[in-house]
């Protein structure tokens, strides 16, 4: 059954026979007549077709509309947030399916160019703005819409969007994700300004970084809760598939977390339920006989659309890169979302995985044994019957969002996990006096950590004569609880390199049992000011931390602290936004003085200055900012007694950040950053220390990512990019000279050909398998991926 079409439609009925054929003819003759093929593409979007978008928030119902169409649509989250979208569901042409999608909205949709809609507000009936007649093309998405889907931090906990937010903040979207395809989160921020990753070499135990000069201590959050890291060596590794978005926000971010380091925060955003979800189920197979098997399920439960599910299921068996390794994983992660009114929502988010893997080889620092670099890269230091990286995690949580009559929204957030790991690692230590024998020692690590997380918010836009006002105030609690052993033996017979023998029967080592606890409130207000163009942001937090472990030194430690930011921004008409901001931290130090006195907290602060360029209604997003990040109450150490140390140390990080997300043209996208910083030591007790650049930091990096997808060829695209990783001091040698790794570029490939039912890609990360040095580790060879995932 047809609908009526909407005054002015002019919608071409073609039968699905006859489509395919002009879209067949269209690829066939592209290299002959690219303008012929356009031409039928445009036929193809003016065909009638089915839609079934029920009435939503307009967000969600202009996401259906791409991709029941493969339309490019751009708009400004800020400018559909908050209205509804009507329902569509019968036969319509793509431009009038649209057009009665945002019918009362008061927007309208606008093609500036051929082949794309662009969302602005309607101009007044009679008005010179006026809309004409539009024109559209269908097309998988465009190029210049590819990396910006998200425009909003939800980290930032106000909702802002990035152009009103006075800081730097960079987020990796779901488009990014997928046309990479990472295997680790880690991977996932090689693209990211003022991130360095693989410091010390891929590592299937921890994940972390290194931004703005400082570790962000393996320790990130999901949806705004955190999830600690296990013992001394562990910490959580969700899923790539299981996540959204990744975001990161640069400087100290104790105002929205609590305590942490000083470089910034990394939170990762967990894919939820949608009601125009599409079901998908891949399969991938890649180098080292990596087989995976992924699901992504989802829809309404109910006529209604009320209740919504979504299930996201991996499976993944795994040899590693050296002999008799893994890296085997099966995960599960099912959210349910219900629309209890139309004030409230409730969103349930559960996790489970089970991994059993392999430990990176840690072989004799080669700038002591220059042979090491010789070694193959698929022998081992350590025992294949010995060593085991085996972590399982679980959490249960929930999104509770409330809206009261008076203009409130109360917001919780809660999460239970815990994460379980089992830990068994042969290390080498030196090469013997015969030049390929090397001395080896192991340990061992059993640890279990359970975390109970809750965030706690009232939030509501006020008004001061001409004054925005938006106001947030909350409280937050971690408690996190850990119980396991470490241990060391070196009971461990030598590897000859030349002629390796393993399977030997080796002891595992003794545990010395430990057991800690961890509690963490804090009190917040964030606020948004905005005045005309004017932008600012005042925040301020109060935590105390009080943690306990079984120390005979220091069995106790209570600290408190109160951290904030403030920000000013200016939008100007031309879509640039200079702005400036100061932020501080505070991050807890374990250890005493030689009087027996508690170390206070490592504090952080940041001034930086900065611009934002965002063309109206465009993707394209510029930043470039200025820093100047310090960090006091350092330890070092105590020249009146060498065994203790004392806080006089200062490490100070100052660069500048340049990063853009721009569409070069209606096929071509890039993803561009550049990293300058000058991370050093500026107040020691040790004189050879002040002065010098601080250990695994790199002064120069960059990275460049194009995206091309021809419009003759609607699904194709072709993708590379090269990463840049300027020299990078890793120790100290004996001579009080630094050990050194050399700059290195690295290319990657993505090519991939996609239509409404499925998709086919292959990804290839180090193209040209370079070979170079993170640390004393050997950094990833060249990995091929190919995928296939089904939709309907």
């Amino acid at each position: 059954m047809q609908c009526a079409q909407p005054a002015g439609g002019n919608g071409l009925a073609l039968r699905p026979s006859l489509l395919a054929l002009l879209v067949s003819t269209a690829v066939a003759t592209m290299v002959i007549s690219p303008v012929n093929a356009l031409a039928q593409s445009t036929a193809a979007a003016d065909a009638l077709q089915s839609f079934s978008i029920p009435a939503q928030p307009l967000l969600n119902g202009l996401k259906a509309f791409g991709r029941q169409t493969q339309v490019q649509v751009l708009f400004d989250d800020a400018l559909v947030e908050g209205r509804q979208g009507a329902a569509v569901s019968c036969r319509l042409s793509a431009r009038d399916a649209l057009t009665r999608l945002l019918a009362g909205t008061g927007l309208v949709a606008v093609s500036t160019q051929p082949g794309s809609f662009t969302i602005r507000a309607a101009p007044p009936a009679g008005s010179a703005g006026a809309l004409a007649e539009v024109t559209v093309t269908s097309q998988q998405t465009s190029a210049e819409d590819l990396y910006a889907a998200h425009n909003r931090a939800a980290s930032t906990k106000l909702g802002s969007t990035l152009m009103e937010t006075p800081r730097s903040i960079s987020i990796v979207s779901q488009e990014q994700l997928k046309t990479q395809a990472p295997k680790s989160i880690e991977q996932a921020l090689s693209y990211t300004a003022g991130v360095s990753t693989e410091v010390t070499g891929a590592d299937l135990r921890m994940t972390g970084a290194v931004i703005r000069g400082f570790s962000d201590g393996s320790s990130y959050y999901k949806d705004g809760l955190r999830q600690f890291s296990a013992g001394t060596y562990g910490s959580w590794n969700d899923e790539i598939d299981e996540l959204d978005s990744i975001e990161v926000i640069k400087g100290p971010a104790s105002v929205l977390f609590g305590q942490g380091r000083p470089g910034g925060v990394v939170n990762v955003v967990s894919k939820k339920p949608e009601a125009d979800h599409v079901n998908s189920v891949g399969l991938s197979y890649g180098r080292y006989q990596r087989a995976q098997v992924t699901a992504d399920l989802g829809g309404a439960l109910d006529a209604a659309g009320d209740v919504l599910y979504r299930l996201n299921l991996k499976a993944r068996d795994s040899d590693g890169r050296t002999v008799g390794s893994r890296d085997d994983r099966i995960s599960i992660a099912p959210s349910l979302r219900w629309k209890i009114s139309g004030q409230t929502q409730l969103t349930l988010l559960g996790s489970y995985s089970r991994e059993r893997g392999t430990p990176k080889s840690w072989w004799p620092s080669l700038f002591s044994y220059p042979q090491i670099k010789d070694v193959s890269a698929h022998l081992t230091a350590g025992d294949p019957a010995f060593d085991r990286f085996n972590r399982d995690t679980q959490s249960l949580g929930y999104e509770f969002v409330h809206q009261t009559d008076s203009g409130w929204q109360l917001t919780q957030n809660l999460r239970y996990s815990t994460i379980d790991i089992d830990y068994r690692h042969i290390y080498a230590m030196d090469v013997l006096a015969d030049g390929h024998s090397i001395s080896r020692a192991n340990l061992a690590q059993r640890t279990k950590g359970t975390t109970v997380a809750v965030d706690s918010r009232a939030q509501k836009d006020l008004r001061w004569g001409d004054v925005q006002h938006r106001l947030s105030v909350g409280v937050d609690h971690n408690r996190y609880k850990e119980s396991g052993g470490l241990g060391f033996g070196w009971d461990v017979p030598n590897l000859d390199l030349n002629h390796p023998v393993y399977g030997q029967s080796i002891a595992v080592p003794e545990l010395e049992d430990s057991h800690s606890t961890l509690r963490q409130t804090g009190i917040y207000t964030l606020n948004q000011l905005q005045w005309n163009r004017w932008i600012a942001n005042l925040s301020l937090r109060h935590d105390t931390a009080k943690s306990t472990q079984n120390s005979t030194t220091q069995p106790r430690m209570s600290d408190s602290a109160t951290t904030g930011s403030a920000g000013v921004l200016y939008q100007f008409d031309s879509g640039w936004a200079p702005y400036a901001s100061y932020a501080t931290s505070f991050d807890p130090t374990t250890g005493l003085a030689y009087d027996g006195s508690a170390f206070a907290p490592r504090r952080g602060k940041q001034y930086e200055v900065g611009v934002k360029y965002q063309p109206a209604g465009s993707n394209t997003l510029l930043t470039a900012s200025v820093f100047d990040l310090r960090q006091t109450n350092v330890t070092t150490q105590d020249p009146d007694h060498p065994r203790f140390s004392i806080q006089t140390g200062q490490v100070r990080s100052t660069g500048v950040e340049l990063e853009g997300r721009v569409g070069l043209t209606r096929e071509l996208s890039a993803l561009a950053s550049y990293t300058y910083l000058d991370p050093r030591t500026t107040q020691s007790t040790r004189a050879a220390e002040v002065g010098r650049q601080t250990l695994q930091t790199m002064r120069h990096m960059a990275s460049v990512w194009l995206d091309y997808r021809p419009r003759a060829v609607p699904g194709l695209m072709v993708a590379g990019g090269l990463r840049y990783r300027g020299r990078s001091p890793y120790s100290v040698a004996s001579d009080g000279s630094l050990n050194v790794n050399d700059s290195v570029t690295v290319a990657d490939l993505a090519v991939a050909y996609e239509t409404t039912r499925y998709r086919i890609a292959l990804n290839i990360n180090n193209l040209f398998n370079k070979t170079y040095y993170a640390g004393i580790f050997r950094g990833v060879d060249r990995e091929a991926n190919v995928s296939f995932k089904y939709f309907w």
